[in-house]
């Protein structure tokens, strides 16, 4: 078997203050693939005409399907080999179909012995402004594999 090179971070390479950033269009595409994986099919996710009904007249993208937006940003400041041990989310508004999610985080703290990084994350519309709060607010911790 063939295996790709992995970024590997040591927890010496991770410090307080630490930002990484991403960013997604959610598609039609993303909210139906998510449909078909989790099997979740409610009608404020993938029915156009329930969707036309509700308060935000649209559709509305799954919460974890949001939340996993999170992942490449955790990638980015702890490693592909690092793993999460914790998180704690807050979904304060929702993502309608074709916005655009920025996710950015920020190491908080850094736990030499136990090998965990704490990382507060915070996901906005693009576009929005610096006063309109995030969607959602979260902290992640991220185990190292070494």
């Amino acid at each position: 078997m063939k295996m790709e090179a992995v970024t590997i971070k040591h927890i010496n390479d991770i410090h307080v203050g630490d930002t990484a950033c991403y960013e997604k269009t959610v598609t039609e595409a993303n909210v139906m693939m998510f449909a078909q994986i989790s099997g979740d099919y409610a009608p404020q996710h993938v029915s156009k005409t329930f969707g036309d009904t509700t308060m935000f007249h649209n559709r509305i993208a799954h919460g974890m399907l949001v939340v996993g937006l999170v992942g490449p940003v955790l990638t980015e400041l702890c490693g592909e080999a690092s793993m999460t041990h914790f998180q704690n989310i807050r979904f304060r508004s929702v993502v309608l179909l074709n916005d655009t999610v920025h996710v950015e985080g920020v190491v908080t703290a850094v736990d030499e012995e136990q090998q965990l990084v704490t990382i507060q994350v915070e996901c906005r519309r693009v576009g929005s402004k610096e006063e309109d709060r995030p969607f959602i607010i979260g902290e992640f911790q991220q185990s190292l594999a070494l």
